[in-house]
């Protein structure tokens, strides 16, 4: 098992790399950058790309907030699958590194699909007992419905843990998720520039890392984070300072909303994808399965019928429409699906 004495010895490991410097700092006065650790792509709100760059000490401070954070989740004896994108991003290589200092193996997949498709995944996690999935909830729910799809019951794998990153999530989707695989879920928040920001504590609420991120709000607790004063593109919702978590943490508390370019200006204000997705999943026949676009200011979201039920799918398209008309002031397109047509719905 994993214990505090292993986690303090990789901080110390940690601190000593941070504390050997192979370049002088930096100064104002003698202009020298700090040493660059990686470099990296995003996609900014016009769909172009631009390049990111951490350095050194950013990377390993990312990786402490992370290690401590697994290191309540995972132990010395589980496998993990890390399903996170590698390509030009930050958190794949993060997440892969943060579970072997956590003491765990690592079976590492990627999100491309050409070396190891969802079935073939399928078969490592019985031939390997897999205890831990490490990916997005997209990727967690699809996974799910796929065994489905070939005679297997999700919830009968050695699948115990889910960690969800990679794209914002509620917690009422985290909830569809953890039954779809009979597992305990968590997520975690970072951006593609700073890939940890905020952490999951025991109760399952993400709380900021104040200790070295500078965070605020565009226009007051709700609105576009900014990160030591750059805009990351991504809506939040930020705890008040006197407002406190009932895990006693004083971090503050940082809910996701989804990508700014993705939001909709309703009766009350920046109406997100993740309020809508708030509103799907109050009803309860539903799949963890969710996909919402924005076109010409309109939701278009499509969700999926949990299972062989006799469901009327009208009705159902019409209760939700309405719901979200109802509760956040806005339209909303909604098509719903049996999980066996997800893929050809959402292609």
């Amino acid at each position: 098992m994993t214990t505090t004495t292993s986690i303090a010895a990789h901080y110390e490991q940690f601190l000593e790399l941070l504390t050997r410097d192979p370049v002088p700092a930096p100064t104002p006065a003698d202009g020298r950058e700090p040493v660059r650790a990686r470099y990296g792509e995003r996609v900014d709100a016009s769909g172009g790309s631009q390049p990111i760059v951490m350095t050194r000490d950013e990377w390993i401070l990312n990786q402490i907030d992370l290690t401590l954070a697994l290191g309540r989740l995972l132990t010395e004896d589980d496998v993990v699958v890390s399903a996170v994108p590698y390509e030009l991003s930050f958190v794949g290589a993060e997440v892969d590194r943060v579970i072997e200092m956590v003491g765990a193996s690592v079976i590492s997949v990627g999100t491309s699909g050409t070396i190891c498709p969802m079935p073939r995944l399928l078969g490592l996690v019985e031939q390997y007992e897999v205890t831990a999935l490490v990916c997005s909830p997209s990727f967690a729910a699809e996974l799910a419905s796929l065994a489905l799809s070939l005679g297997r019951r999700p919830q009968d794998s050695t699948i115990r843990t889910i960690i969800c990153v990679g794209e914002a999530c509620s917690t009422e989707r985290l909830d569809r998720i953890g039954a779809a695989w009979a597992a305990r879920t968590s997520a975690l928040y970072g951006t593609p520039s700073t890939p940890t920001v905020a952490v999951a504590c025991d109760h399952g609420a993400l709380h900021l890392c104040d200790d070295r991120l500078r965070a605020e709000v565009r226009g007051g607790l709700r609105g576009e984070l900014l990160l030591d004063g750059s805009p990351t593109g991504e809506l939040v919702e930020l705890w008040p300072a006197d407002r406190h978590c009932d895990c006693g943490s004083a971090s503050r508390v940082l809910v996701p909303l989804g990508s700014a370019a993705s939001a909709v200006r309703g009766p009350d204000g920046l109406v997100s994808t993740l309020d809508v997705e708030r509103i799907v999943f109050g009803h309860r026949r539903l799949a963890p399965h969710f996909a919402c676009a924005v076109r010409d200011g309109t939701f278009h979201v499509t969700c999926a019928v949990a299972g062989p039920q006799k469901v009327d799918p009208g009705a159902m398209r019409r209760a939700i429409r309405s719901g979200i008309g109802e509760a956040l002031g806005v339209e909303a397109e909604v098509t719903v699906v049996g999980v066996q047509d997800w893929s050809t719905a959402t292609s």
